[in-house]
């Protein structure tokens, strides 16, 4: 292998000039007004990247290493592999968004193969650039594949025979006879491909399905050797996914359930009769018997019969842990949270005050003696006469007060406590009260106002953003924090938020708005007798908190007059039955407190 090294590295230098001159023919192959800069084409190795090309999203670049297609004998390729690299800038996946999507869908397939979802994430957009490439004419992919030879797994043995089908190639020119394939998942996936030839990310989640369930007995157990051979021609986007890409969390069609090809009416609804294409003797279409349910059925719901339509930020955690990423499970939450409460956000109203009058300087008058000294204009004086006579030469400035043409706004700010004991739902797998919270929070800021959020549980159990501030991802990281411990308010809080400690002046300064996300908990609110907590500090802080007071509490209406005795003064208690009415009213209070009323 050493002695062959300098013959690679010269041969892949040689392939420099023919290569970028098929750059042009490359990117026509997707149309006239394709742009991209020039490729990288790599003369040394390359041992980051087990593929000969690939893609990079962070700077929209193909990026080939020529050694490695020397040694595979590709040299005669260029356009072929080029187009194929272009096309995962321009058809699938084309963008991070896309790229995390069908990823979440993949891994619904999979069910429980997450270590394949990278890999056969990239075998569908392959799959769907080939056969784009092949039937237009842009690139000779069929060329590509004898010269790289047969399969050597059981999942390039069924692409490759899929592309047969497509293709109308003769069985086992692509494929080969060394890995047997199913004739059935074979059929389907070349329909799958056409289905959703448009739409990569729709049919995903079927390929995956797919793969999992007629390759169920023949995919390797995970480790760097399972399917080298699939592993070894995988070319997708190397770029490193640095967050979560907006408009992930948003799409509810990637909670959907995953549909396998043979029970999709897209891919086998007109298909009458499969003849040759293996149909089974009862009639139905190939491969159904193995397709069973749907897979990932029922979404998780919060706990009350309200199921929640998406993907949820485990789920959401999963894929980008499957795609490298390094985001934790907090990084996730806060990012879904955020992209979750947008649309229900409000405009904010600010509190008008009065202004503070400016001053208008007038005229010159006499000043008088026993009038003030100080109010003497000197300047004024001296300049009507270089000889002072108090009385009679000194002057003073007419000062008017000019009333401000609009008061100040100034917007009341938000005090938010979110109970995190044990009998709430983690908001790190998903809750209401969390997205109601954080509804709450980015509208507040939104507006200009600051923000204290805080979670609670027991004793000591605290975490939030340790003040007010205008930080949106500390006060977001706050309403995701969870305890699932005991229940005992913070008062402690509160009473040096707006009541102040020992020589301590209070740390709110504006007109504030406390809100208390909580159920029968907040009666820890008002302490017991002999706690060493004063009774009285909840409703003395709403006092001075001087912006009111609400407790959202997730209790039947009728327990709300029993449990008004436990509660303090000086706060509108409302009774949310549901989780996502508890999202509602969040909406409609913002709008009642802050809002224009509409």
């Amino acid at each position: 292998m050493t002695a062959a090294r300098p013959d690679l590295s010269r041969a892949a230098a040689a392939l420099v000039d023919p290569w970028r001159a098929a750059w042009p023919d490359a990117l026509g192959a997707w149309g006239r007004t394709t742009r991209m800069h020039a490729p990288r084409l790599h003369t040394g190795p390359v041992p980051a990247v087990p593929s000969f090309a690939w893609y990079d999203s962070s700077t929209v670049e193909v990026n080939v290493d020529l050694a490695q297609v020397a040694r595979l004998g590709l040299e005669d390729h260029a356009v072929a592999v080029l187009a194929h690299e272009v096309g995962h800038h321009v058809l699938a996946p084309a963008d991070g968004r896309t790229r995390v999507r069908i990823a979440a869908r993949v891994r619904a397939g999979l069910v429980d193969r997450d270590d394949l979802v990278p890999l056969v994430a990239n075998l569908w957009c392959d799959l769907l650039i080939n056969d784009r490439l092949q039937r237009t004419g842009g690139a000779d992919l069929v060329a590509v594949w004898r010269a790289l030879g047969g399969a050597s797994d059981p999942v390039m043995a069924l692409v490759l025979r899929a592309c047969e089908l497509l293709w109308g190639r003769p069985r086992y020119e692509l494929c080969g006879t060394a890995v047997p394939v199913r004739e059935d998942a074979a059929w389907l996936c070349s329909r799958l491909v056409r289905a959703y030839a448009r739409d990569p990310v729709a049919g995903s989640g079927g390929f995956a399905a797919l793969v999992r369930t007629s390759l169920a007995t023949d995919l390797p157990e995970t480790g760097e050797g399972a399917l080298a051979g699939a592993r070894s021609l995988a070319c997708g986007d190397e770029a490193p996914l640095d967050g979560v890409p907006y408009g992930v969390a948003d799409d509810d069609s990637l909670g959907a359930d995953v549909l396998h090809p043979a029970l999709d009416p897209a891919v086998v609804g007109d298909a009458a009769d499969v003849g040759d294409a293996g149909a089974s003797g009862d009639g139905s279409a190939p491969g159904a018997a193995d397709a069973g349910t749907p897979q990932h059925g029922s979404r998780p719901d919060d706990g009350r019969g309200a199921p929640h339509s998406g993907i949820l930020p485990p789920e959401l955690h999963a894929t980008l842990a499957a795609l490298g990423s390094s985001a934790t499970l907090e990084d996730v939450a806060v990012a879904w949270y955020r992209e979750r409460a947008a649309p229900h956000l409000v405009p904010f109203r600010r509190a008008a005050r009065p202004g503070v009058p400016d001053p208008l300087l007038g005229g010159l008058e006499p000043w008088s003696l026993g009038e003030d000294v100080a109010d003497v204009d000197w300047v004024g004086t001296v300049t009507a006469s270089p000889v002072v006579v108090p009385g009679v030469t000194t002057v003073r400035r007419h000062v008017m007060d000019d009333e401000p043409v609009e008061p100040r706004r100034e917007p009341v700010d938000l005090d938010l406590y979110l109970d995190s004991s044990g009998s709430m739902k983690d908001p790190r797998q998903f809750s209401w009260v969390a997205l109601a919270g954080a509804v709450l929070v980015l509208s507040a800021l939104r507006a200009g106002a600051r923000v204290q959020a805080t979670t609670w549980s027991g004793p000591h159990q605290v975490a939030g953003t340790g003040g007010f501030t205008r930080d949106a991802d500390a006060a977001l990281r706050a309403v995701v924090a969870y305890f699932g411990g005991g229940t005992s308010f913070p008062l402690w809080l509160l009473r040096r938020t707006y009541l102040g400690e020992g020589t301590s002046r209070p740390t709110a300064r504006c007109p504030t708005h406390i809100a208390v996300v909580s159920d029968d908990g907040a009666r820890s609110m008002v302490p017991d007798v002999g706690s060493g907590m004063e009774r009285d500090v909840a409703t003395r802080a709403v006092q001075a908190a001087g912006g009111g007071g609400s407790l959202l509490l997730d209790v039947p209406a009728g327990a709300v007059p029993r449990l008004q005795q436990w509660l303090p003064e000086g706060y509108d208690v409302h009774s949310v039955t549901g989780d996502a009415a508890l999202v509602e009213f969040a909406r409609r209070f913002a709008r009642t407190t802050w809002g224009e009323g509409r």
